[in-house]
């Protein structure tokens, strides 16, 4: 008998958990399960009101649960103050005392705990050095730049020594250099501190560049959970492959939508007299550096599904360029080509969709 893996034990767990704000009113967060493991880097993303910045809240203590569970390794923290939940949160604005030193905005926490002052300025000197910014903490978060700043948030939270960390779009305030930059030093700190990272964010690079493990939202639902390439390369429902981009949704004569990445598509001229695949027309071609975007609409498909693009190398371009307007076949190896589900059903239509 083959022994049984047990999964990696989860740092946070959520169970059934639901957000409605008023009666009567859709759910912001629908009844969702999710496991995270412990020391994992996960990361929610999804389209602008799709429940993903409601869950972190919940998780934090500053949204209540309409319903539902959270448990933060094995201790259901559902109805603690986020002070006692083993917690801390890094917001998008930063959310730093424009009046207090980097040093004292960091001991801003142990001194409302009362914590002595020496201790505490020691304590705060400590993780501002751990952060690469012991040499500024005297500065105020006026003087200092968008990514010193969040250095400096970044060690306020830690001080509370949380077993999880939340981070709410803590990129977007920074222009896409240092997005860029930061993300990779959030990518070391998890790993160098062996903490919980949970992260909203609703960009796709940033969630791949990131993320153990990917939590795609919509409407309030899990639509798929998994490593990003997983993901990417495997998207379960037409939702996950139109918002991961890099993907054309195709609808089949039978009546299924495969998903075919746009560097996995083949493209060949129709005038040539052979070959085979699907009639298109090029409705546009972006040059992009290393690679050429072509656009081209499917002239058998159904009005506002024939839309489609190509990604070629600028090699394969140069060497065969093509134009606005010329009518092509484009085709795809069927094992490149993934069937996509119907997608996640609403709780309620769950149930009714299952076997008597």
């Amino acid at each position: 008998m083959d022994a049984v893996i047990a999964p990696p034990p989860a740092a946070v767990e959520i169970v059934a958990l639901s957000k409605r704000y008023a009666e009567g009113t859709p759910a912001a967060v629908d009844q969702i399960d999710l496991r995270i493991a412990s020391g994992s880097y996960c990361c929610l993303l999804g389209p602008s009101g799709c429940g993903k910045s409601t869950t972190l809240r919940m998780i934090a203590g500053h949204e209540s649960v309409t319903s539902g569970d959270i448990l933060l390794d094995n201790r259901n923290i559902t109805n603690l103050p986020a002070a006692a939940r083993g917690t801390a949160m890094m917001f998008q604005s930063f959310a730093l005392f424009p009046h207090l030193s980097s040093l004292d905005n960091v001991a801003f926490s142990l001194k409302m705990k009362g914590v002595g002052k020496a201790e505490r300025h020691q304590r705060a000197a400590d993780l501002l050095e751990r952060v690469a910014m012991g040499h500024l903490a005297e500065r105020k978060p006026g003087e200092l730049s968008g990514g010193q700043q969040q250095r400096v948030a970044l060690a306020r939270a830690l001080i509370t020594e949380p077993r999880v960390l939340l981070l709410d779009e803590p990129l977007s305030a920074l222009d896409p250099f240092l997005r860029i930059q930061m993300r990779a030093e959030l990518r070391r700190w998890q790993k160098e501190l062996g903490l919980t990272f949970i992260h909203v964010t609703h960009s796709q690079e940033e969630a791949m560049a990131l993320a153990d493990t990917m939590v795609v939202m919509n409407h309030g639902l899990i639509e798929q959970v998994g490593s990003p390439h997983t993901v990417y390369n495997h998207p379960a429902s037409e939702f996950v492959a139109r918002f991961m981009g890099g993907h054309n949704v195709i609808d089949l004569p039978g009546g299924d939508a495969i998903a075919v990445r746009n560097d996995h598509m083949h493209i060949t001229p129709a005038d040539n007299g052979s070959g085979s695949g699907r009639l298109a027309r090029i409705t546009d071609v972006e040059y992009q550096g290393t690679y050429v975007l072509l656009g081209l609409t499917l002239t058998d498909a159904a009005p506002g599904r024939g839309t489609v693009s190509v990604l070629l190398g600028e090699n394969a371009f140069l060497a065969r360029p093509y134009v606005q307007g010329e009518q092509v076949l484009l085709s795809w190896r069927d094992a490149d080509a993934r069937v996509l589900g119907p997608g996640v059903l609403p709780p309620g239509q769950r149930a009714m969709a299952m076997p008597a």
